[in-house]
């Protein structure tokens, strides 16, 4: 190997080595993540009272089992939106800034768009940044930079904060008067169908109540004032708990189940209305039973 070539090679691996330095930053530390902009856990939050300038305010308060909505009466919460909103507590933000070095205005905090009371902990949801979109949050005496999750809680009505399942999520059901037929369970836990008898066979009953345990809207809307009643369907419920009386108010494009008691309709794919009104084909028989 002549000396040019043993330069060469030399170069290169300075070069290499130069390269893994920048890379990998040996002996520095990474920059620690930043903080969020509370120390509150999300558990600890009992009450949630949400002001904004263009919606009707909204009040959460938590019971034993669940978050209840206490507006038009008391509705069950929808723990999703809940989760979303008190992400806010633990959000680490992209930048931060002192509110005196902020116009506040500008940013869509004085006055701001939305105001958060969680227990006692006060926080303000204001604008957008025009460039990276970036939500201006203020808590305390410092603004934040958070990734915008809050669009829902500045504009959406108050139904997009309720529970979109048909049964709560801590009942049982235990009949159900639909449209074309009954259900009910007997002492021994069967479901017997009528008027349709099968013989004792149960055989897809229990699927089918599954299907309304487990429903939920697709979304939820103030109920129409000018909609018919329509047919009553009624959801018997364990322990002693008040039935649930919906009325079918329309079965196609949408399946759409009114809730006068509550003010709300619920919306549902219209291929549901075999799924909670069709019982199953194993369950239509009427032969009678053969004597002995």
């Amino acid at each position: 190997m002549n000396t040019r070539t043993l330069l060469n090679v030399t170069l290169a691996g300075v070069a290499i080595m130069l390269g893994l330095v920048v890379f990998y930053k040996p002996g520095l530390a990474p920059p620690p993540a930043p903080a969020s902009i509370t120390q509150l856990s999300a558990d600890s939050i009992t009450s949630i009272r949400v002001t904004r300038t263009e919606r009707m305010p909204l009040t959460f308060v938590k019971t034993a089992n669940d978050w209840q909505l206490e507006n038009h009466g008391s509705l069950p919460a929808s723990e999703f939106q809940l989760h979303a909103l008190l992400g806010v507590l633990s959000a680490r933000p992209g930048r931060s800034y002192p509110a005196d070095a902020l116009d506040l205005a500008d940013a869509g905090l004085d006055p701001p768009q939305a105001t958060l009371l969680l227990n006692d902990t006060l926080i303000y949801i204001g604008g957008t940044t025009p460039l990276d979109r970036l939500r201006y949050v203020q808590h305390d005496n410092t603004v934040y930079l958070l990734n915008d999750t809050y669009q829902h809680l500045v504009n959406a009505d108050w139904t997009n904060f309720v529970d979109r399942r048909l049964v709560p999520g801590d009942a049982d059901l235990t009949g159900l008067q639909l449209p074309d037929f009954t259900l009910t369970r007997d002492e021994a836990q069967q479901w017997q169908v009528s008027p349709q008898g099968r013989d004792g066979d149960t055989t897809g009953l229990d699927a089918f109540v599954q299907n309304w345990q487990a429903a939920a809207a697709t979304y939820i809307r103030r109920l129409d004032e000018h909609a018919t009643e329509g047919t009553p369907i009624i959801l018997t419920l364990a322990d002693n708990r008040p039935a649930v009386k919906l009325y079918l108010a329309a079965r196609e494009p949408e399946l759409i189940l009114t809730r006068p008691d509550q003010g709300i309709q619920y919306y549902l794919p219209g291929n549901m209305s075999t799924t909670l009104l069709g019982l199953p084909a194993d369950a239509m028989s009427d032969t009678p039973a053969t004597q002995p």
